[in-house]
């Protein structure tokens, strides 16, 4: 089975999991199983208190809205806002664009879509996979959809500890070579088989099934014990945390100096998979901070925590839930999307639509649980600008999508459609058949 149709099996599979697995009520703990849909158990005698906006209600039709956490794009690089402003859509098996306002940008005609470390989103055909022939969508950094993509080189770097000399070693994902660290930012390291070659440099070799921790300078901070590992790409830890996958397939959250910011009890998240330039074709991993929140699932049902790790919304409240961009997310409760308000929006895009705030404060003691709820009235915004008009002609109008339109069935075969007429400036555009040979596991 070839490569790219390999990442759409990939994709079916995650659909699956979304409208199988990943539903509250699947995993429930039998003890504190709850009739409201999710397995969730506060400190006894405790209270509470979460509060989120909804900007749209739970009213969109998908298999899945995907959004990116950002953690794979070079920042000091990046060229691009669309993964921030825009995400995936995925209708009937097939991907497009759609806004954080629930508008489409771009219909969902494709069949594949991934992120560059640019931080350009792309959506993709087959035409003639055998002659090179593909069909590609993207939005460029001025906003407009054009049907070309950038060139996609994977400089991201690999780190691996040497124990018997206690040093950190350095390569490119694409490169066989590389060279002793340097810097001073911590880094997950893993093993490898390292040879010191003539010209001064070091060929590196991942070992399979390699186990992974946390090192910084000339010293391991947690020793090499993780099972696989989720970080930023091209920057440090930072206020980002770092995931690991513990021995029982729990994931955690540390930060550069090894302490934990959440526990070890969050699950992985097919949705994480950034397209198969960037990842592997079967990754699941959590998902990063995206600023100040991050969406954690627990029991196959989500919730957000601080980049404190402090729970501000409770594992169970959503059905799935996205990075924060801009002070929004995408959420699922019921069976359909919505956007959430979680923080503070950029006074750029303030008062200009209004929205329902609902304050929910929970009281738990051992025999009872009492909810109040609260609706006020306030002023938020519409989401990043859209495409220009003149470009977006060429794929459809744009129109928001309502609980009007037809449920998604589970998969449907593959059509040819056309993007936009747009003309591609000269530039190189990357081959789908050939990414990398390992994704950032």
């Amino acid at each position: 089975m070839n490569k790219f149709f390999c990442s759409a099996l990939a994709a079916a599979a995650a659909g699956a999991m979304l409208t199988g697995c990943a539903m509250p009520w699947d995993e429930n703990d039998e003890e504190d199983s709850a009739l409201d849909g999710y397995s969730y158990t506060a400190d006894s005698n405790s209270e509470q208190k979460q509060t989120y906006s909804w900007i749209i209600e739970p009213t969109v039709n998908a298999d899945n809205i995907i959004s990116f956490d950002g953690s794979q794009v070079d920042p000091d690089n990046e060229q691009n806002a669309a993964y921030t402003n825009y995400s995936v859509i995925r209708q009937d098996g097939k991907y497009g664009i759609i806004d954080y306002s629930g508008n489409i940008i771009v219909p969902a005609e494709y069949d594949d879509y991934y992120t560059c470390w640019c931080g350009e989103v792309t959506l993709v055909n087959v035409i003639n996979e055998k002659n090179g022939e593909y069909e590609y969508c993207s939005i460029d950094s001025s906003n407009q959809v054009v049907n070309y993509a950038a060139d996609h080189h994977d400089g991201s770097p690999q780190y691996f500890w040497n124990e018997e000399e206690n040093q950190i070693y350095v390569k490119d994902k694409d490169e066989d070579y590389g060279s002793e660290y340097t810097g001073k930012k911590a880094v997950v390291v893993g093993e490898a088989d390292i040879e010191k070659a003539e010209d001064g440099s070091y060929k590196i070799t991942p070992k399979e099934g390699s186990l992974y921790g946390l090192a910084k300078k000339d010293k391991l901070i947690l020793d090499l014990q993780y099972q696989d590992f989720y970080a930023p790409a091209y920057k440090g830890a930072g206020l980002t945390s770092i995931a690991f996958m513990n021995g029982d397939g729990k994931w955690g959250y540390v930060g550069s100096d090894g302490k934990t910011v959440i526990d070890f009890k969050c699950d992985g998240d097919m949705s994480t998979y950034c397209g198969r330039i960037i990842d592997d074709e079967m990754a699941m991993h959590p998902f990063l901070f995206t600023g100040d929140y991050i969406p954690v699932s627990v029991n196959s049902s989500y919730g957000y925590y601080n980049i404190d790790g402090e729970c501000v919304v409770k594992p169970g409240e959503f059905e799935q839930a996205r990075p924060v961009h801009n002070g929004r997310a995408w959420v699922r409760q019921g069976g359909k999307w919505g956007v959430i308000q979680l923080g503070d929006i950029p006074e750029a895009e303030e008062d200009e639509s209004s929205e329902e705030e609902t304050s929910t404060t929970t009281t738990t003691s051992p025999t009872s649980t009492t909810t109040t709820t609260t609706t006020t009235t306030t002023t938020t915004s519409q989401s990043s600008t859209l495409a220009s008009e003149t470009t977006l002609s060429q794929t459809q109008d744009t129109q928001p999508v309502s609980s009007s339109e037809t449920p998604p069935a589970s998969e449907t075969e593959p059509s040819e459609t056309l993007p936009p007429d747009t003309e591609p400036p000269e530039t190189v555009t990357p081959d789908p058949g050939n990414p990398p040979a390992e994704g950032n596991q």
